[in-house]
């Protein structure tokens, strides 16, 4: 029996060093990271300190797993497809990949942990631009994003974080030229979709 209980000793002892050690190691083998990109429905109107008006649209980043933080973590675009007179949709040239900003920009890093969820300002649009454009922390010179009327972009976005990269979401934008304040009857002029769905499991 005293034999028994120095051998359990003995290995709950080396077990706790594991954990200690590679803890991190085997949360990420036995529970790998999954991350989220989910649409918010809801437009967000905005009058800015110039008098100007505009409509933003928000992504969300939700962390399927809240007992494993994504650390560092921010939403890239990584490419985008306008859509051609046929319907079809063609690439566009993207010079490198451009991060999104996290709600509120102006008091948030630029990457972050994620414990269960953060908003993402995905684009806007302001009534005399007559465009959406994403809302990224820097854009290439002359890079050709925004939609305009009765025009629509699939932009391909990527989450990234410490040890992980998930799977490329399609977020489509389509506007057909009118603009109004109010979000519940602008969302129906300036349609958003993500694809593929992610549903909290």
């Amino acid at each position: 029996m005293e034999t028994t209980l120095e051998a359990l000793t003995a290995f709950g002892t080396i077990a706790v060093a594991v954990v200690a050690i590679w803890g991190d190691w085997l949360k990420s083998k036995l529970a790998p990271q999954k991350l989220a990109l989910e649409l918010d429905p809801e437009a967000e109107p905005v009058t800015y300190s110039n008098g100007v008006r505009g409509i933003f649209r928000h992504l969300k980043v939700v962390n399927l797993r809240p007992w494993t933080p994504a650390q560092q973590c921010r939403v890239m675009l990584v490419g985008l497809s306008r859509r051609d007179p046929g319907g079809g949709y063609q690439l566009v040239p993207i010079p490198f990949p451009c991060q999104f900003t996290w709600a509120p920009m102006e008091f948030m890093p630029t990457t972050l942990t994620v414990m269960k969820e953060q908003v993402v300002d995905f684009g806007f649009i302001n009534k005399n631009a007559n465009i959406f454009l994403p809302k990224l922390y820097s854009m290439p010179y002359n890079f050709q994003c925004g939609v305009g009327k009765n025009e629509a972009i699939q932009y391909q976005l990527r989450i990234e974080a410490v040890n992980y990269i998930s799977h490329t979401f399609v977020v489509e934008v389509a506007w057909d030229g009118v603009w109004d304040f109010d979000p519940n009857v602008m969302r129906h002029h300036l349609s958003a979709n993500i694809n593929p769905a992610s549903p909290r499991q």
